[in-house]
């Protein structure tokens, strides 16, 4: 069973539309390319170790591309693109053609969404800043019911 494609997955299915983003907003986009490595754990009715390494390229949008190694679960690639829409003024993930909008929170933006799958329902939460990424996902399963939580924190 891949419980880890679901939560990974829904947890980096953020990404964003192109846009051309301001002064500020450009500054904080221009602090994330680079190369990120992140490791968690799942826990919760199943558990396990989780290590990620995730790459960020651009400059007013900002692509990103990674691959999660949940070990029994398997590994799990994602990508999308981080922008910031003038227009909505607001910074937006997109990826797997959903959108998610991010609220900017003292130094790191938030990105927050409801997440339905194959495996069940739940949360997650992104944590962008100039020097960590952090995800949280809370997932309930929907065959056994089962609680999981993904807590991964990247570095660069």
């Amino acid at each position: 069973m891949r419980i880890s494609l679901p939560i990974l997955t829904a947890a980096f299915a953020l990404a964003a539309l192109p846009a051309v983003a301001g002064p500020t907003e450009t500054a904080f986009l221009s602090k994330l390319p680079g190369t990120w490595t992140g490791s968690g754990a799942i826990t919760g009715g199943e558990s396990g170790k989780v290590d990620c390494t995730l790459t960020l390229t651009g400059s007013d949008k900002i692509n990103f591309r990674g691959t999660c190694d949940a070990g029994q679960f398997g590994p799990q690639t994602y990508s999308g693109v981080l922008t910031y829409d003038n227009a909505a003024h607001q910074y937006q993930a997109r990826s797997n053609g959903q959108t998610v909008v991010g609220v900017k929170s003292g130094g790191s933006v938030v990105f927050t969404s409801k997440m339905k799958t194959a495996a069940g329902t739940g949360n997650s939460v992104m944590r962008l800043a100039a020097n960590s990424i952090v995800i949280d996902v809370d997932l309930v399963r929907t065959d056994t019911g089962d609680k999981l939580k993904t807590h991964i924190v990247f570095k660069k």
